[in-house]
């Protein structure tokens, strides 16, 4: 099976930029943290790269156990003088198109995910100040370095601790596809997405037979069915949601705090939810 490197930047004490009551290295960890979790729910197989090691470390950890067919990615937050300046970028080395191509799937899949989040491109590693980047280059496998936005903006900072998990999402989104692509280049076989037990959904007395799914034994339903229970899917942005065959699914049990009934017929394995 294809594996998925993930690493947060500034590892080994180091904090990275700090601005706003918090450090780089803080959010990146969060962020990296939400992301693994939302992959694993996903039946991938990621590997969160320890917070202990140096940048040399990393490179070197991430070589002893990657192969053929895994991919890399670091995640950063940028930092400059100006606090007006904004938006995510993405760096692969310099030279390789079809990297380049495999930066902007990924930058994309995130910007779809985090409306309001501006672009900045993908970039070669040659445009930073360093003139290369050691994480796109001495990996061994394919590997990128992506800023999630500017730590020194209010507005990026914002956004990044308050939709952490749309963040993780398109983060997943995007490392899901650049991993499917990248094991097909391999001459390999992607690993299947993951299978959930099926339940049926009955709302307001409407039932639809085998519509909702079973997520870790929680009871979800397509995100689409707030529409019957006359919820604004503004409400539930910041909730977990996992993706299956193409559609969001909730958990039944988070909508309870939307004074949504709840409940659960086992023998009919049927999930009921009513608006109070």
């Amino acid at each position: 099976m294809v594996r998925i490197f993930l690493s947060a930047g500034h590892g080994a004490g180091d904090p990275g930029a700090i601005a706003g009551g918090t450090t780089e290295d803080r959010e990146m960890r969060l962020t990296r943290d939400a992301t693994v979790a939302e992959m694993r729910s996903r039946g991938l197989d990621v590997t969160s790269v320890p917070d202990t090691l140096s940048l040399k470390e990393t490179i070197t950890w991430i070589n002893v156990r990657s192969r053929r067919g895994d991919v890399a990615l670091e995640i950063h937050a940028d930092a400059v003088s100006n606090l007006n300046v904004r938006g995510a970028s993405i760096f692969y080395v310099a030279g390789n198109a079809q990297r380049q191509a495999d930066a902007q799937l990924v930058l994309q899949s995130l910007l779809r995910a985090v409306p309001g989040l501006p672009s900045r491109g993908t970039k070669p590693d040659t445009s930073t100040g360093v003139g290369s980047l050691g994480f796109c280059r001495q990996v061994d496998v394919p590997s990128m370095l992506l800023e999630l936005g500017f730590i020194t903006s209010a507005g990026d900072r914002a956004l990044l601790q308050s939709r952490r998990k749309e963040f993780a999402r398109g983060l997943a989104d995007g490392l899901q596809a650049w991993s499917t692509r990248e094991a097909q280049r391999q001459g390999m076989t992607p690993p299947p997405p993951r299978s959930y037990p099926v339940i049926s959904v009955k709302i307001n007395d409407q039932l639809y037979n085998n519509q909702g799914i079973l997520v870790n034994g929680n009871a979800s339903i397509p995100v689409v069915f707030l529409n019957s229970l006359k919820i604004d899917p503004s409400k539930v942005a910041n909730f977990p949601k996992v993706t299956h065959r193409n559609l969001e699914y909730i958990k039944a049990v988070d909508l309870q705090q939307l004074n949504v009934s709840i409940k659960w017929d086992n023998p009919s394995r049927t999930v009921i939810l009513s608006a109070k």
